[in-house]
Order: C-alpha cells, then structure tokens, then sequence
C-alpha cells in the first residue's frame, strides 16, 4: 500500500512543484499588500520522499490516500513580531482556501511541549493535481522558529521522550522565549510612541537626550534646516531627503559633549557664522585630501550642518592651534582612524592650517 501511495507521488512531485512555487509568490504577494508588516523569510518546501514514507509508515496514523497527507507542499512564513502572526492570519484567511478542520493554532495549545506555531491548511487548487490536495502553511515569530530548528536537530518532539533534567531545562526555555517575543512587541510600541512624542518634546525645549530617533527629529528644526540649506547654496549643491549618517553624527556630537537635543539647537545659534565660514575652506582641503568635493556630491544630505557644527564646537576649544590640532585629532582617532595616530593627527592639522 505504501508504495503505491509513493508511487503516486514520485508521479505527481512535477506537478507539485510548481504549484508550491506558484503558491509561495501569491502568498508573498498578498502579504506584500501590508506596508506595515514586517517579515523575516517566505519559503517553501516540498516534503521529501523518505519523510513521506516514514509518515506514512507511523503506527499512530493511518493515510488511506496520498492526499491524506496535508504536507507534501509546505509554505513558512516567518514574522519579526508575535502580533504580526496574526495579521499573516488574517491574511492568509482573506485570501487563500482555508480548510479548518484541519488547520490549528498551536499557540493556544496549553501544555505543549515544544515550540508554538500557527498552522493553517489549504485547498490546493491546481488544475494538475486532484481536488482533494492540500498543502500546509505554517506562521510563526523568529524565535519560534529558532527553537524549532533547535529541537528538530535534538530530536525530540514529544514531551514524553525527553529525560526530565532536560525537559525542565527545556520548558524554563520555552517560557523565556515567549516573554522574549512579548517583550519585543512591548519595545517596539514604546519606541513608537516615544517618537510620536518627540516633535512636540522637542518643540517644548524639554530636556531630549540625543539619540537615533531624536536625531532625526532634530534635523527637521528650523535651524537644522537652514544651516543646510546655507550649506548647499555656498557650494552651489541642491538639498536631499537622505540623512547624513546619523551615527556618525552621534558619535561626533557626543565627543564633542553635545548630548541633549536642547544644548544642539543652542550650540547652532552661537557656531552658525562659524559653520558657513567654515564650508569653503573645508572643502578646499576635504578636496585635496579626500577627492570630496561639491562636484561629486549629488545632494546635501539632511543634517550636515551638524557635521560642521561638531567641527566647530572641538575647534573653539582654545585659541592655541596646537591645542586645536591635539582636540581635532583625537575626534578623527576615535571616529576614522582608529589604527592610525598619525594619519589622525596629519589630517587634523593640515585642516586647522586650512581653516586658518
């Protein structure tokens, strides 16, 4: 009996491949419908015939028919956040031929032991293959496919086979993961409303720690902006839409002690004759030193002033030139040559002596 049922299936394995292929790129593409939606990997799989055979030989289950087995074809999508399986639910029920006696969420399953995952399946609907086949779609977070992949490499699958240290260890695990995946979704709605807040925090002069998030803010300032845009008019460049490289920025903004939103917006008001000034004679030398000049550069990105203002805030640190280039090249050791002290120190006199 078994092999005709794997007979059959080395007849219709062609016709099976190319449903599952065509059934993973209109899965994609009903996922793609939601911009929001963020997924790690969408694969398919065929099961492989040895697999098949030793399902149909288990003495718990009984196929009287090939198509008895649901998995022949199998489809996983795998999301970044647990919310996000279920809006791939919705989908995947808005769209494709549910068959739910069959389909089940294991995430409900009190008491399994392994990982949780939501498993749907599906009506194939392939003029080649007959009406009663099906495939399986399974959707689950990254960490549950994590301890999938590790559980399926130990070998086990059921609770009762697994030596009780073990299996403790084990259910300690798959309690972690699951908070894990909750605790990322709780971040990711923190962070979402922390940069919600941020203009309004920003534009109230409170007290905002610079970081990724407020630096893209601070960059829609008014001061921000119009610093960049004196900066593309004096070298004759349009402005873009793309940052400049916001943890650079960071980086060179926190050498040079501005670490808050508020003290930024300040330092620009009191560096901004500086920071026009300076664009000239910088790129002057950036053009010697570095082939950097305006006639290469397609846009100004967002945020260039800061750039600049960092420069001014390390250079007016002393009137002594000495103390400039020390101050200077200390900024370029730590962000551009860390292997390199004197490349670090060359760059940074020659561009003091440039800046006069």
């Amino acid at each position: 009996m078994h092999d005709e049922l794997l007979a059959l299936l080395a007849a219709h394995r062609p016709a099976l491949a190319g449903a599952a292929a065509r059934l993973r790129d209109e899965l994609a593409a009903h996922l793609a419908t939601d911009a929001r939606l963020k997924l790690h990997s969408v694969t398919m799989r065929m099961k492989a015939p040895d697999s098949v055979a030793a399902k149909l030989a288990r003495p718990d289950r009984t196929y009287a028919r090939l198509w008895d087995v649901t998995d022949l074809v199998g489809l996983r999508v795998i999301t970044y956040f647990e919310d996000g399986v279920d809006r791939v639910a919705e989908l995947v029920e808005a769209h494709l031929p549910i068959d739910l006696r069959h389909s089940v969420d294991k995430r409900r399953a009190h008491g399994r032991f392994g990982y949780r995952s939501l498993h749907y399946v599906c009506e194939l609907r392939d003029p080649a293959l007959p009406p009663e086949a099906r495939f399986e779609i399974q959707v689950r977070t990254i960490l549950e496919h994590a301890w999938a992949e590790i559980e399926h490499d130990l070998g086990y699958k059921a609770r009762i086979g697994v030596p009780a240290p073990a299996r403790r260890r084990l259910d300690r695990l798959a309690g972690m993961l699951e908070l894990v995946d909750q605790e990322f979704v709780a971040i990711r709605g923190e962070l979402a409303a922390y940069e919600h807040s941020l203009r309004e925090r920003i534009a109230a002069a409170d007290a905002v720690p610079l970081d990724r998030l407020s630096l893209l803010e601070l960059m829609a300032c008014d001061e921000v902006r119009a610093l960049d845009a004196a900066i593309a008019e004096a070298i004759g460049r349009p402005l873009g839409d793309d940052p400049f490289f916001p943890d650079y920025l960071l980086r060179m903004l926190g050498f040079g002690g501005l670490v808050d939103v508020a003290e930024v917006r300040a330092c620009l008001g009191r560096h901004r004759t500086a920071i026009v000034a300076m664009v000239a004679p910088y790129f002057a030398f950036a053009s010697s030193a570095w082939r950097l000049s305006p006639e290469n550069m397609d846009r100004i990105p967002r945020g260039y002033a800061l750039f600049f203002l960092a420069h001014a805030v390390v250079l007016e640190s002393s009137r002594l030139g000495v103390t400039k280039v020390e101050r200077l090249a200390r900024l370029y050791r730590e962000l551009d040559y860390p292997d390199d002290e004197r490349a670090a120190h060359d760059v940074a006199s020659r561009l003091v002596m440039s800046l006069g």
